[in-house]
């Protein structure tokens, strides 16, 4: 019997990714203006009988100096970039902009110090993963399902007649591939052009018979926010692995990194990828917890599914060689200076630019 495998992903357009890059243009705002700055900060964002609605709340340092005027450009700039085309209830012109944030609870605060032993910014637990059958290091059918989201992307931004919201669905394990492709477009696009341009991307990322369902609903006009309400948070598996791959239930989008659901998350893939580049394991999933306000994590668990090349006492001694408290973390992959604005686009993993991705000589 087969195994089939789906993944999905979805493009920056899409509104609920609209509303992570949203969150992460102001936390890196935050940054900018003060590296010691805490943020959680969350994004809706709804079509309105007045042309539209965005409102960003949640928690942040008065030292972050986030005023409304902010709020409002980077609303407009993170618009500008996920939007071609107004409608009458999401018109980039008419939109009611809602700043809500609010300053940091005070417990929380005292919680976690700035030091080598900094305690976790909440509770939580978190999911690293890697696996030697890709280049990503990614599992295979994300991979796939991605690297077509990506392609589409780039088409959609250059043709003008598509718009900027799409999802891609791939499924493995038979056969054929089952390839389903939903993508925004205007009303006067010509359809079967379409196909054949989406159908020769998910060749060239396909390497092997296909079925391809396009905008299997039959057209695709009115989409991003417009379209559908789009919350920070809610694309957390397609953040991280696809549904093969546990999820610890954080988001990251809008969490500065003394919050463990982002700077873990990030450890965990760094040490997991490091493990399988090294060829001590074929794949590897690494899970790690903590206590609010505790430096030492509650566990640190390395789980090589059957596929270690090596005795468990040397990947036990690789492991050791990670510091996880979240102190350690934020230095170690330099988490205050990175521009979040891009983590949010295509998974937060398997981009070699990224701190989390880089191959440490152990």
């Amino acid at each position: 019997m087969f195994k089939y495998v789906t993944a999905e992903t979805v493009s920056p357009g899409h509104p609920d990714k609209i509303a992570d890059l949203i969150s992460d243009y102001v936390l890196t705002k935050a940054l900018e203006n003060n590296p010691s700055s805490r943020v959680a900060v969350e994004t809706v964002l709804t079509g309105t009988k007045d042309g539209g609605l965005v409102m960003v709340g949640g928690e942040i340092s008065e030292i972050a100096n986030i005023s409304t005027e902010d709020i409002k450009t980077i609303v407009h700039e993170a618009l500008n970039k996920t939007i071609k085309t107004s409608f009458e209830d999401f018109d980039l012109d008419r939109l009611s902009i809602y700043n809500e944030l609010t300053p940091q609870s005070e417990e929380i605060r005292a919680a976690v110090e700035e030091d080598e032993d900094q305690g976790a910014g909440d509770q939580g637990i978190m999911i690293g993963f890697a696996t030697n059958k890709t280049e990503s290091f990614m599992p295979p059918t994300f991979d796939i399902s991605r690297n077509i989201q990506k392609t589409l992307w780039d088409l959609q931004n250059s043709d003008p007649m598509l718009d900027l919201d799409s999802k891609v669905q791939v499924t493995t394990g038979g056969d054929k591939a089952k390839v389903v492709v939903s993508t925004q477009h205007k009303k006067e696009i010509n359809i079967q052009k379409l196909h054949d341009q989406v159908s020769e991307i998910v060749a060239n990322h396909v390497n092997q018979n296909f079925q391809l369902d396009l905008n299997p609903s039959g057209s695709f006009i009115k989409g991003g926010p417009a379209g559908d309400t789009g919350l920070t948070g809610r694309k957390i598996v397609v953040d991280a692995y696809g549904p093969s791959v546990p999820v610890g239930g954080g988001a990251f989008s809008g969490k500065d990194p003394s919050k463990v659901d982002r700077s873990a998350a990030y450890a965990a893939r760094h040490l997991a990828k490091n493990i399988v580049f090294h060829k001590l394991a074929d794949e590897c999933l690494v899970r790690v917890s903590y206590a609010i306000g505790k430096a030492e994590p509650y566990e640190l668990t390395v789980n090589t599914f059957d596929t270690s090349n090596v005795k468990e006492n040397v990947i036990k001694d690789f492991v050791n060689k990670f510091d996880m408290k979240p102190g350690a973390i934020i230095e170690r992959l330099n988490l205050i200076n990175v521009n979040y604005r891009i983590d949010t686009l295509f998974s937060h993993f398997g981009h070699d630019d990224r701190n989390w991705e880089k191959i440490e000589n152990i």
